[in-house]
């Protein structure tokens, strides 16, 4: 993917994000929305800023190697901002005056739906990502601790949907620590850590603690 393309790709996720707003103000006034959904509009800016910023040093991408992996992350940022926009609209057009959660629902608990919580966290974790990336990081540096907090505060947002009510959604489940909100997908798919230590990675993964040696050997005696 070369640098112009990468530069349309920026444009056409400020174009989502653009009306993420326009569908979130549709539904912003309605009686009883969830905390998270407001939470997840304070954070509309700083992703739209953040891909403004990025737009002119996309420009500068030239070589395979300045372009490598950044299509994966921007397709996935595309995705969780078109499932985002989804959720926002659809609950715009069923919700009459008040906020339905059935509504919400119906849309999260299908299969490779999430919570808009869970798909802003992994939006600003996408854009931490392309940030760092060397021919940003020069012009955007400033963007790292912004995205850093933004995620950190995110982690400390109640559910917009009850864990409960995700029971029957196959191949997802969430996790929440004393210092960590934990985001699994089973399957093809990546473990998310909103805060706390991050680890991914495909296939099996299994986690233990090795016993000391001289455990061993006392137990064998």
């Amino acid at each position: 993917m070369s640098g112009p393309n990468i530069s349309r790709q920026i444009a056409g996720l400020i174009g989502v994000t653009e009306d993420i707003v326009e569908a979130y103000d549709s539904i912003k006034n309605l009686s009883s929305l969830p905390e998270a959904f407001q939470e997840v509009n304070r954070r509309l800016p700083l992703l739209e800023q953040t891909l403004r910023d990025a737009e002119s040093p996309a420009k500068k991408l030239k070589s395979t190697d300045d372009t490598q992996g950044l299509e994966t992350v921007l397709h996935s940022c595309d995705e969780k901002a078109n499932n985002m926009l989804e959720i926002f609209e659809k609950i715009g057009k069923k919700s009459k005056g008040q906020y339905d959660s059935s509504v919400y629902r119906a849309i999260v608990t299908k299969p490779g739906k999430h919570r808009v919580e869970t798909l802003m966290a992994g939006i600003l974790e996408d854009l931490g990502v392309l940030v760092a990336h060397n021919i940003f990081l020069a012009e955007m540096k400033r963007q790292v601790e912004p995205l850093a907090k933004a995620l950190e505060e995110l982690a400390e947002v109640s559910p917009s949907l009850a864990d409960s009510n995700l029971a029957d959604q196959p191949g997802a489940a969430n996790q929440y620590g004393d210092n960590n909100r934990q985001y699994n997908l089973f399957g093809n798919g990546t473990q998310k850590i909103a805060t706390g230590h991050y680890f991914e990675a495909r296939g099996n993964q299994n986690f233990g603690t090795i016993p000391p040696e001289d455990s061993m050997k006392s137990n064998v005696a």
